[in-house]
């Protein structure tokens, strides 16, 4: 059930990342707001069951990584919900963009190379 959790978390943030980089988000919204919901807690099971056993020195970057993709996760419910203006709303899904390609690769570190 790990590694389904897992792939199902991947496939998640993939088409977060997708619909934020073709200003999808909000047209998609109900679609949106549930997977970045359903990312936040299959994140958060990944955690706890997959971190045993964590390399020495991870402690500041997966504290780094949950932030960035917390701020990306805020901003997907900001832009669905349709408030701000065209150029507040591309601000912030660059910003977002930004945090959550980080967070992805401060996650394939941990995942593929620091094991």
């Amino acid at each position: 059930m790990n590694d389904a959790v897992l792939y199902f978390h991947l496939i998640l943030a993939i088409f977060l990342w997708i619909a934020l980089a073709a200003n999808k988000v909000r047209p998609w919204r109900a679609a949106t707001t549930s997977a970045a919901a359903l990312l936040v807690l299959t994140g958060a099971f990944n955690f706890m069951t997959r971190m045993k056993g964590a390399p020495a020195g991870w402690h500041a970057l997966i504290g780094i990584k949950i932030l960035l993709a917390l701020h990306a996760i805020a901003m997907i419910f900001l832009i669905a919900r349709g408030t701000a203006g065209p150029e507040k709303e591309a601000r912030w899904r660059k910003g977002a963009l930004g945090s959550a390609t980080l967070a992805a690769l401060i996650g394939l570190y941990y995942s593929n190379i620091a094991r």
